[in-house]
């Protein structure tokens, strides 16, 4: 018998592919409210790679074409959730996060939604049951 499977992961880290460093760190901390846990930065303050967190999440924005980084903005990040996914996507509402799908029930059992950051990356939030 094989063993059971987790009927769901959580996700709470991706790598987000800005163009401007900087300005995604002060964007990810004044409207969803994360906060800069690393900043890399050249010697004239130029950051090319930044880690923000917002509770167990970790977002990892990489400045487009960083170390021969292939991957290039508008990109998209998913992330899964247990908790209360209706406040959260009321509290980013509230700091005024722009929303590309409302939060909806889903038939494959998830309660999701999609926002987008300045640099037109879609970003995914799901709980499931």
């Amino acid at each position: 018998m094989s063993p059971a499977r987790p009927s769901h992961v959580p996700v709470r880290r991706a790598r987000v592919p800005v163009a401007d460093v900087n300005a995604a760190v002060r964007w990810y901390g004044d409207v969803p409210g994360f906060e800069a846990l690393h900043v890399n930065a050249d010697a004239d303050g130029t950051a090319n790679y930044a880690i923000v967190r917002l509770g167990e999440v970790q977002v990892h924005l990489l400045q487009n074409g960083f170390e021969d980084e292939p991957t290039r903005s508008p990109a998209e990040a998913m992330f899964t959730m247990s908790g209360d996914i209706d406040a959260l996507e009321a509290r980013l509402k509230q700091g005024g996060l722009v929303f590309h799908r409302e939060i909806a029930d889903q038939p494959w059992g998830a309660r999701d939604f999609t926002v987008l950051d300045p640099d037109g990356n879609s970003i995914w939030i799901a709980s499931f049951g």
